[in-house]
Parts: structure tokens; C-alpha cells; sequence
């Protein structure tokens, strides 16, 4: 299932809002960490659909993140003009680890009508 994560990314990009430079290494950085915090929050559809604690989604969404940096890391810009960049490169990456996060999590994937239903994560 193809999750629409744009809602997520938007939160985890809130702090890069208005327009200004970032640094690849800066950015690379905090969406280390703003992403997995992102994906993680109780009301989100990585904790709701998928029978692991806290911790366990920390961890899955911090190794899927790290990932598809890496994987994208060769493409992105030396400075992030923000929030354009930001907002671009937070999609594709977000996107990368959520569908690595289910794969890996498949297996303790709520399968309910809720969790079915990607309208419901819009």
C-alpha cells in the first residue's frame, strides 16, 4: 500500500518553514531525527497500524530514514534553498522509508478497515 505521507512530512519540515539556506549536513541531520519523531507520534498511522511499542517504531523509522538518505544522498544539493528543497527532498525520502517501514513491519501490520483505508491518514 502506497501511503499519501505528505502530512507527515509537512510536520517533520515545520522547522525549516520560512525561506532560507541549509547546509546538506544540516538537513541530512535533522531529518534524522524529525522524521522517525514524526512517524512515531501516537496518533500517526506507523503506530496506530502496526502492533510494536514506541521504541520499535523509533528504531525501524530511524533505520529506514538513515537508509533512503543514503540511497538519495548523491542527488541531493550542497545547500538546500528551503523551503523548496526541503519540502522536495522531505517527500522523496519520507516516502522511501515509509514504504521500508511497512515492508519491514508487514508482518505486524493491522490488517482493519482503518488501516486499510488510506483516506483515513490524509
Amino acid at each position: 500500500m502506497k501511503l499519501p505521507l505528505s502530512f507527515i512530512f509537512l510536520t517533520a519540515l515545520s522547522s525549516f518553514s520560512s525561506a532560507f539556506e541549509v547546509g546538506r549536513d544540516e538537513w541530512t541531520n535533522a531529518m534524522t531525527t524529525a522524521l522517525p519523531n514524526a512517524f512515531c507520534q501516537p496518533q500517526q498511522f506507523f503506530r496506530q497500524c502496526f502492533d510494536i511499542s514506541e521504541a520499535q517504531c523509533m528504531e525501524t523509522a530511524t533505520q529506514t530514514t538513515r537508509q533512503c538518505l543514503q540511497q538519495f544522498s548523491a542527488q541531493f544539493p550542497q545547500v538546500f534553498q528551503q523551503p523548496a528543497d526541503g519540502s522536495y527532498w522531505g517527500t522523496q525520502v519520507g516516502q522511501c522509508a515509509g514504504e521500508a517501514y511497512q515492508t519491514t513491519l508487514s508482518k505486524q501490520f493491522k490488517n482493519t478497515a482503518k488501516c486499510n483505508d488510506v483516506n483515513q491518514w490524509m
